[in-house]
């Protein structure tokens, strides 16, 4: 049996994204018609355009994040902007249980979304995280995981239920 949990989205987290895409496609704008025809403005507007595409890309790959249960493990879909998808077999996982979405320091690079942090009396943790409601904590041999399925008291049951506990 295959079970795919699409999470919910939170409407702040994609908000921001696209509020930052707009304020950067504005500032490429601006600069553009402003700065005089040169080397320089050829530089900006394509070290912009790119800054753009990336979080275009993140705002993309948050509505495709999904977390399958199969019979033997579960797959964490992710973009591999933040760290790509993870595989985690069933019987690795030591506990699965609701938490709320912690402080954390990001390791590595910039996103709301998700990717490696380190999370003060946890320690470092994938995250992957689409609103800040549903909280999960799974805590395996290889490491720490945090994601936020749709209906974690649900999904965390089916992981115990696959996991035979």
């Amino acid at each position: 049996m295959i079970l795919v949990n699409r999470p919910r989205i939170s409407r702040y987290i994609a908000g921001l994204y696209l509020a930052i895409i707009l304020f950067v496609a504005g500032e490429t704008a601006l600069l553009i018609y402003v700065l005089p025809q040169s080397l320089l403005k050829f530089l900006v507007a394509v070290v912009l355009a790119a800054i753009e595409d990336v979080l275009i890309l993140l705002l993309i790959s948050i509505y495709r994040t999904k977390y399958i249960i199969t019979g033997n493990e579960l797959i964490i879909k992710a973009t591999k902007l933040i760290g790509g998808s993870k595989r985690i077999r069933l019987e690795d996982i030591i506990s699965a249980e609701r938490t709320l979405i912690p402080f954390s320091i990001r390791l590595l690079g910039a996103s709301l979304y998700g990717g490696y942090h380190y999370i003060p009396g946890l320690g470092r943790a994938f995250m992957t995280m689409t609103n800040f409601n549903d909280g999960v904590l799974l805590r395996t041999v290889h490491g720490n995981y945090i994601i936020t399925p749709r209906e974690p008291e649900r999904f965390i049951e089916n992981i115990n239920a696959m996991r035979g506990c």
